[in-house]
């Protein structure tokens, strides 16, 4: 397109649709504002210190570079686990938004700060493949998408780690983990997740992906699933850490 007409479809796109927030839908006045000021200062990081393994909050008292005890007593399948930020307030609500109402262009911001979160935690770490948490095929035909794919796809765009979105698959429906006990959770997602192509994994680092995490059930039975299947590594991202009762309003 020609600078001029790229210049007035510009001005046009700007005057029809003023620049928002894509957390809170609320209008910023710099286009290249993805997250607005207010977002920013509502999110709460998952931070230091967390346990080295796991990444979820150390008890009080404990020091940074530490591991947790359940880590301690029973390793977890993955090498690393880092989450960003806690699933409440706005973030909570853009997520909601984001997977069940329909509002897409939450992702943008949704991914912006997956992609903060892993040049944070992980730097230039090398990692072979990008592999999305898989939804069952029931629940995809119900929701027409999986959001942790879309997030993926930007991810993937903006750190080079291509994805794979079609080699890991949910073959065994569950019910919601919400609300199940930590050894129900575990029952319930027991040998739920299958892998078309272990020749493809074999000896690569793999970067699991999630946009939620409770318990991290989910996420050991699926970073089992992979090293069976002969992955060397699986280095664990979530977005958002839901803790039980906190920020559910």
């Amino acid at each position: 397109m020609h600078p001029l007409r790229r210049w007035i479809a510009e001005g046009l796109s700007s005057l029809l649709f003023p620049p928002c927030c894509r957390i809170c839908d609320e209008p910023v006045g710099d286009p290249e504002e993805v997250i607005c000021a207010s977002c920013r200062g509502a999110l709460v990081p998952v931070s230091s210190p967390i346990c080295e393994t796991c990444g979820r909050p150390l008890p009080e008292g404990q020091e940074a570079g530490q591991l947790c005890g359940r880590c301690m007593t029973a390793p977890p399948p993955f090498e690393r686990a880092r989450y960003g930020f806690f699933h409440e307030r706005n973030l909570r609500r853009a997520l909601i938004n984001f997977k069940y109402n329909g509002l897409l262009h939450h992702g943008r911001g949704l991914a912006l700060l997956l992609s903060e979160t892993f040049q944070e935690s992980f730097g230039k770490e090398d990692m072979d493949f990008i592999i999305p948490m898989p939804m069952h095929r029931r629940r995809l035909i119900e929701r027409g998408f999986n959001q942790v794919i879309l997030l993926g796809g930007r991810l993937s765009r903006r750190t080079g780690i291509p994805m794979e979105r079609d080699i890991f698959r949910k073959i065994r429906d569950t019910i919601p983990q919400v609300g199940l006990t930590r050894s129900q959770r575990l029952t319930n997602v027991k040998g739920s997740f299958g892998v078309t192509d272990a020749g493809k994994l074999s000896g690569k680092r793999l970067l699991l992906l999630d946009d939620v995490s409770t318990t991290g059930s989910t996420i050991a039975e699926a970073a089992l699933t992979l090293k069976r299947a002969g992955a060397s590594a699986v280095i664990v991202l979530v977005l958002a850490l839901r803790v039980p009762g906190v920020g559910n309003e």
